[in-house]
């Protein structure tokens, strides 16, 4: 197995991970415990930045892959699995930001004494979260496609 292909099957299971941790996140906010919510998220955000950083290693040291032998289908999907992983990171990071202004607030505490939180706030942090784990789990699907088309091609 040459190099770059390690390097994207690793990958891929990193994006599952993340896919996988933001999912069980949702699902801990839904329950009310904010606490494992945000332990999730920053689980799932933390492999983010290692992924960036490990692909970072990977052009130093191995470099990018000759796309002039991928089919323009293969292309395709790869451009959608980018631009959906743009769009996590995106709206990631749009969530973390309004997560920052909803810290202390009553929906977070479970303080009635707390300030309520801004329910824009609220609902931006929502909205981005949903958008994110969504593009991340569409972007995993296609990353399974794109590193099928990257095998078939070592293969033959």
């Amino acid at each position: 197995m040459n190099p770059g292909l390690l390097f994207w099957t690793a990958a891929l299971v990193n994006l599952g991970v993340v896919c996988l941790a933001a999912i069980v996140g949702v699902r801990f906010a839904h329950r009310g415990e904010i606490a494992r919510h945000r332990r999730a998220m920053k689980l799932a955000s933390w492999l983010v930045v290692a992924f960036l950083l490990s692909y970072v290693g990977k052009l130093v040291l191995i470099g990018r892959e000759d796309m002039s032998v991928w089919a323009q289908v293969d292309l395709w999907v790869l451009r959608c699995h980018e631009l959906c992983v743009l769009a996590m990171l995106v709206a990631g990071a749009v969530a973390w930001v309004q997560a920052g202004r909803l810290e202390g607030t009553r929906i977070v505490t479970r303080d009635a004494r707390d300030p309520d939180a801004d329910p824009q706030a609220v609902r931006l942090h929502h909205r981005a979260g949903w958008i994110a784990v969504v593009s991340g789990v569409l972007g995993f699907v296609l990353a399974i496609g794109v590193l099928v088309g990257m095998y078939a091609r070592a293969a033959s």
